[in-house]
């Protein structure tokens, strides 16, 4: 995802170890703002990496400077292990189609009713991009016509423009509020994420939920 890039995390690969150390934090009971603090505090060890045993020996005193038990360090720890011997795939969790269509309701049940709120959790705002990009890449394997080669176009325009509006500077958000066309692009292209991989005639929920929310989140972030 765009909003990992200030983490040095660039390419596909990336992605999926990244997504198998979040995972894997979630079932130890580490924190998504935890799981953040250790991903800065990757980005900024010496590059390429020290040996295994210093790598360890710095992450361990992170750990502690940060206020980690010893359970969530040797957790953590463990973690690396398993995914460095297994692969990624070893510690991710794919939800089943139907918890991912319950992330999506809940997603845009809390964008429309509390848009500031939404904007502000970062792993929900994950959890409903994945769950995106999972069901449509179930329905393509599942239609019978020929893929809808939008699809990938909108999930990517949606998560640039998500990234534009984390962009630390403020800038990003500056250029969303100024730029009406921008936001209807944004809106569009949800819906037609959210509305079973094709356009909508009308608007969608998710278009109504953004469109509700723009007058309170642009006095917010003025």
């Amino acid at each position: 995802m765009h909003r990992y890039r200030e983490f040095g995390l660039v390419s596909e690969q990336d992605e999926l170890f990244r997504r198998a150390f979040r995972d894997g934090f979630k079932r130890a009971g580490l924190s998504f703002p935890r799981f953040l603090d250790a991903l800065a505090w990757y980005r900024d060890q010496p590059k390429p990496a020290a040996d295994e045993a210093h790598l360890a020996e710095a992450f361990s005193a992170f750990a502690t400077d940060r206020g980690w038990t010893a359970q969530q360090r040797d957790h953590a720890l463990d973690l690396y292990r398993a995914i460095r011997d297994n692969g990624p795939a070893a510690a991710t969790h794919a939800p089943s189609p139907d918890e991912d269509r319950e992330t999506l309701v809940r997603a845009d049940e809390l964008l429309r009713r509390d848009p500031a709120h939404y904007w502000g959790d970062g792993e929900l705002q994950d959890a409903a991009f994945e769950a995106r990009e999972r069901l449509g890449n179930l329905v393509a394997a599942e239609s019978t016509e020929p893929p809808f080669p939008r699809v990938n176009g909108d999930l990517q325009r949606v998560d640039e423009i998500e990234a534009l509006l984390h962009d630390p500077s403020g800038e990003g958000q500056r250029r969303y509020w100024s730029d009406a066309g921008l936001r209807k692009d944004y809106a569009q292209a949800l819906a037609r994420v959210h509305d079973g991989m094709e356009g909508s005639s009308g608007e969608s929920p998710a278009q109504a939920s953004i469109a509700s929310g723009d007058a309170r989140l642009a006095t917010e972030n003025a």
